[in-house]
């Protein structure tokens, strides 16, 4: 590492964490002003634990809401663009030293961004994600959660299809089940009042139901069985069924794509969250290509100096939020795949920021 190297990255690590730090902190300014003050006076939440829910909410601010690539940007422009304006640029090509030597430093701190961005976001990220939603459930909602919507399995061992109209995810009880396997010569249909989890049995129970069994092929058409309480027919626990009901942000991308597999061979629908895998890798990649296109920008200002700057980067910014909500919403219309919907955006901005920065005068 040379002397140049040295200098620009230590002027960009630095403007990089200061930039950071004040997005961070000026989106729970925000957010504290505008949506959970009023909660916090209703409900009484102590202090520490509105401290405890910021803090566990900045990977996602500075992740998924891309606060830290808007840093990158950020920081690249008024970096880059300082050297511009006070001839260091120009000296350094005057000396013999390429636009593609110079930009080393920039694009290896970019790089080690967005590789630190990854680890983060699959290590602590996911915890703290978690974290932050735990609080909000606990702390900031007057009503427990208790979601009543029903639930559909099927695929289930033994070709069994459940049914059940009100499901409490919290307590995992449901009320009016119905489960149904056909195969050739037999077809059974089974009518509980409810169905629960026991953790000490690990297995799904049902109570106050019945079981009837039909026979196709024999003359004894059908038996039926009176249930008071008795196993399901299907042993699949709540981790395999409720696979994709935690927040993709909460999970690694390896436990994310392991639950979509099992979700998918459960036959249900995965194409959406199979978006949220593909952006795990797509997100951090952002800093390296908001970087690329940071660099032909900041050379070739000459004047203006911070405001030009944030005004690029708020234009910037505001323009990959459009590209990418584009691409993401043909994605969950599958009019794109959920790869091409995650990485279209980057795609399209590497390509730019490539033939802006080989076009750059020398």
């Amino acid at each position: 590492m040379t002397l140049l190297d040295r200098y620009l990255g230590r002027r960009l690590i630095s403007l990089l964490v200061k930039i950071m730090l004040s997005l961070v902190l000026l989106f729970v300014l925000v957010d504290l002003l505008t949506h959970r003050a009023d909660n916090i006076t209703e409900f009484d939440i102590p202090l520490h634990i509105v401290a405890l829910y910021y803090l566990a909410l900045a990977p996602m601010i500075l992740f998924k809401f891309q606060a830290a690539a808007l840093a990158v940007l950020v920081a690249g422009l008024m970096v880059l663009g300082r050297a511009a304006q006070d001839n260091e640029v120009t000296a350094a090509l005057a000396g013999g030293i390429s636009l593609r030597r110079l930009a080393r430093a920039p694009l290896t701190v970019a790089l080690g961004m967005s590789l630190l961005a990854f680890a983060l976001e699959e290590g602590p990220g996911t915890r703290a994600t978690a974290k932050a939603a735990e609080i909000e459930r606990k702390y900031f909602s007057k009503f427990s959660e208790d979601d009543r919507r029903g639930v559909s399995w099927t695929n289930l061992e033994g070709g069994w299809t459940c049914h059940v109209l009100k499901f409490n995810r919290v307590a995992l009880t449901g009320e009016d089940v119905i489960l149904k396997m056909i195969s050739p010569d037999l077809a059974v249909d089974i009518l509980a009042d409810r169905i629960y989890w026991d953790e000490t049995r690990g297995q799904w129970l049902l109570e106050n139901g019945v079981r009837l069994d039909t026979y196709p092929l024999n003359e004894m058409n059908y038996t039926t069985t009176r249930i008071t309480q008795a196993p399901a027919p299907f042993t699949e626990p709540p981790e395999a069924l409720f696979a994709l009901e935690a927040p993709a942000d909460t999970k690694t991308a390896a436990r994310l794509r392991s639950d979509l597999e099992r979700a998918a061979s459960l036959g249900m629908r995965t194409d959406k969250y199979w978006i949220e895998y593909y952006n795990k890798f797509a997100r951090p990649a952002l800093c390296f290509i908001m970087m690329l296109l940071a660099l032909p920008f900041a050379i070739r200002l000459r004047r203006g100096g911070l405001s030009v700057g944030f005004g690029l980067s708020i234009a910037i910014g505001t323009a990959y939020v459009l590209v990418f909500y584009a691409s993401a919403g043909l994605g969950y219309l599958e009019v794109l795949s959920p790869f091409v919907a995650a990485w279209f955006a980057n795609a399209v901005f590497l390509i730019i920021g490539l033939t802006l920065f080989t076009r750059t005068p020398t």
